[in-house]
């Protein structure tokens, strides 16, 4: 299937240009659409598309210097021009920059479009036949692997049916045989820690490492195919054991624990594995694959680094009670325990939060979102000196969250964040200055009607004399610190992403909208809309 993206500034051509054929059946499949043509090379970046069509006068980036810029990293792209009768001039640029042909957007018919595509499509198979004809024998086998896990994820997606694959075991050489199989999928946890130490091509290397320790360490009794769904994800699709069939549990878990130890020991790197009941035959690829995925999902309740089975799912926690959160009366002990800072107390909340959370059932999503709660209580009532020990890459709190892998993990990300936060503002308390009473009072009070008149009121202080030694300690103005604050919280609670920004700009002390967005703008750079984007 050959991809496409559509460029056009006007969305009803874009729509009527989607709209007029059913892409996929003549060879091609939509990746993109984009407005204009810098839109349109970050996408065309991403996705590496066959052919691009785009309009050619176009706001931002029009289509001709879209044509120059994908051409030097799109070596092979085709590109078709769409336009108006009085745009010619710009049509003829356009080939002489390499577009295979144009279309008069008023003359645009289905039959003209498809025989455009099929001579495409004849260009394309043309010069994969040169290609292939200048490669090294060695390639032919890499090109086989390729073709197998492109034939596979086609089947996963449902795309393939039982004869297509049948009719691809001999040319491609598919050891897989059309009987009872199993999918085994595994998960490199922790995968964007993973993917720091390497750079793309590692990154390839690490892929290449995984399958040839998968190839070596299955015996080979079990007639398999592996196929690379992703750098952190790995499907191995098997054969059952006929003489063991009384006993496949065991023979799974003998092998399983075999991958995750090997994985280990040769590569250093800790995976779970999903499986999937036994299914009969190719036609039921796709539906062993689900079951090995929500297996593979299980890990987050039950922790990395195990062998989890779709058949026991029903014996887990059914995790999707509606609405799970914290009730008024847990709320209100986790603010005493914030403004007493007993850790004593904080770690029976948490085990609490924990058998809460367990007996409700909550989804991963529910569970997730009763932690960020956590951090945004203890944010508002504490300073947030020690946020940057816990995050790397400037990747907020919220974002580490949402990306940790296993419920575990966030409880002790959480109960180890708020613990230092304790820390901190006891050495913090030893020795305050005015200012640093001050501070202390803004961090908690930035979202009311706070101001230097009543801070001083409340530090038994001079405004004016206040006011000096405040700008003397920390650089600053108070109102210029106490802005610095509230935007901090703005951009907090906008990476959150569960609040509009006008309830935003309510929580942390501003009643008027259009204010916050200009005070924000104009110490950030961009809108909270911008921002939160």
């Amino acid at each position: 299937m050959l991809k496409l993206i559509i460029v056009d500034d006007e969305l009803l051509m874009r729509i009527g240009l989607r709209s007029l054929i059913h892409w996929e059946e003549h060879g091609f499949q939509i990746v993109g659409e984009a407005s204009n043509g810098k839109e349109a090379l970050e996408i065309a970046a991403k996705a590496s598309p066959d052919l691009i069509i785009t309009d050619v006068r176009m706001p931002t980036m029009d289509g001709l210097e879209l044509i120059r810029e994908t051409s030097k990293f799109l070596k092979n792209c085709k590109y078709v021009i769409l336009s108006n009768f009085d745009e010619f001039r710009y049509v003829k640029e356009a080939m002489q920059l390499g577009a295979s042909d144009y279309l008069i957007k008023c003359e645009i018919k289905p039959d003209i479009l498809a025989q455009l595509l099929s001579q495409l499509r004849q260009q394309y198979s043309h010069l994969k036949q040169h290609q292939l004809s200048q490669l090294p024998e060695d390639y032919y086998k890499q090109s086989l692997t390729y073709l197998k896990e492109v034939l596979f994820k086609e089947a996963i997606s449902g795309l393939k049916s039982e004869q297509d694959i049948i009719a691809k075991v001999e040319p491609l050489n598919i050891r897989l045989r059309p009987a009872e199989m199993v999918i085994a999928k595994i998960k490199i946890e922790h995968f964007e820690e993973v993917q720091k130490k390497y750079v793309e091509k590692d990154e390839k290397l690490l892929r290449f490492s995984i399958v040839n320790v998968l190839e070596e360490i299955i015996p080979n009794k079990w007639s398999r195919e592996i196929v690379v769904e992703s750098s952190s994800e790995y499907l191995v699709i098997m054969n059952t054991i006929p003489e063991v069939d009384k006993s496949l549990r065991a023979e799974l878990d003998k092998l399983c624990v075999k991958i995750i130890r090997s994985i280990k020991d040769f590569v250093n790197l800790r995976v779970s594995i999903g499986m999937s009941t036994p299914v009969q035959g190719y036609r039921y690829i796709k539906l062993a694959y689900q079951e090995a995925s929500l297996a593979l999902q299980q890990s987050f309740y039950t922790g990395a680094g195990q062998v989890l089975y779709f058949e026991e799912i029903s014996k887990h926690p059914n995790h999707t009670g509606p609405g799970v959160s914290l009730s008024r009366n847990q709320e209100h002990e986790y603010q005493n325990i914030i403004e007493s800072k007993n850790v004593n107390r904080l770690h029976a909340f948490m085990e609490d939060v924990w058998n809460f959370v367990h007996r409700e059932q909550a989804s991963a999503e529910e569970i997730r979102g009763i932690y960020i709660s956590l951090i945004e209580t203890v944010n508002t009532y504490l300073s947030i000196t020690v946020r940057s020990r816990f995050l790397s890459d400037d990747k907020s709190l919220y974002e580490t969250i949402l990306k940790v892998g296993t419920w575990e993990e966030i409880h002790f990300l959480v109960l180890d964040y708020v613990l230092a936060l304790f820390e901190s503002e006891s050495k913090n308390s030893e020795q305050l200055t005015y200012a640093d009473m001050a501070i202390q009072i803004m961090d908690r009070y930035y979202n009311t009607d706070i101001s230097l008149q009543s801070v001083a009121k409340q530090i038994n202080v001079n405004p004016s004399y206040l006011s000096r030694i405040f700008k003397q300690e920390t650089g600053m103005n108070f109102v210029s610190y106490l802005t610095g604050i509230r935007i901090n919280k703005a951009k907090l609670l906008l990476e959150n992403k569960q609040l509009k920004v006008y309830e935003v700009a309510e929580k942390i002390g501003y009643h008027n909208y259009s204010y916050f967005s200009r005070i924000f703008k104009k110490v950030v750079g961009v809108s909270p809309e911008e921002y939160r984007g």
